[in-house]
């Protein structure tokens, strides 16, 4: 007889508040770095420039964003990750 395994919560995934990066990528214009830190200021607080690195693609057309936030909890991740999946200026996030 095999043991039910139990599957732990997405709270219990993380130890928060924990450092997490947040990865962005989308087309290479101010607007994107803009409305991204809007949005993930609207939930994590202010942004410092130290907290954001960015990599163009070889091409220069598409930019790469990771910011490092501390997460608080699960509920405020889901939060950022869909206004910035619901902005038809980020391509995807990692």
């Amino acid at each position: 007889m095999t043991k039910p395994t139990i599957e732990p919560s997405s709270e219990e995934l993380f130890n928060f508040p924990c450092d997490y990066p947040i990865k962005i990528m989308g087309k290479d214009c101010t607007e994107l770095s803009v409305t991204m830190c809007s949005i993930i200021e609207r939930h994590a607080g202010k942004i410092h420039p130290n907290q954001i690195s960015s990599k163009k693609s070889s091409k220069g057309s598409y930019i790469s964003y990771t910011v490092r936030i501390v997460a608080t909890s699960r509920t405020q991740l889901d939060c950022i990750n869909q206004e910035l999946q619901d902005d038809p200026l980020v391509a995807y996030i990692l």
